[in-house]
């Protein structure tokens, strides 16, 4: 099966191409001990390995509440539910603006 159809198998499992997808690269996996990089998990148990990783002594210091997987870090799959969408947009938007404030 082809990968980009957003569905096919995973190690004996069916992959929903309806659960948005995270994969930790691994040329970052230093940087999150505990976590498999290279294995795709639904993005909503990877933010909470990470979110469990921060709890730890440096906690959440600097840490962007709105998106805890780095775009940098992480590959991404399947769909955004409406309400992602929604809080994408505003984030985008919040970033836009930040960035303007940076640069006046």
């Amino acid at each position: 099966m082809s990968q980009g159809s957003g569905a096919g198998l995973q190690r004996g499992r069916r992959v929903r191409a309806d659960v948005r997808q995270a994969l930790l690269k691994s040329g970052f996996a230093h940087l999150y001990p505990g976590i498999a990089p290279g294995e795709w998990q639904p993005a909503s148990v990877m933010v909470n390995q990470v979110l469990a990783l921060r709890s730890g002594p440096a906690s959440t210091r600097g840490v962007n509440r709105h998106r805890v997987l780095d775009g940098r870090h992480f590959e991404f799959r399947g769909r955004l539910s409406a309400g992602a969408l929604d809080d994408q947009r505003r984030s985008r938007l919040e970033d836009r603006q930040d960035r303007r404030e940076e640069l006046s």
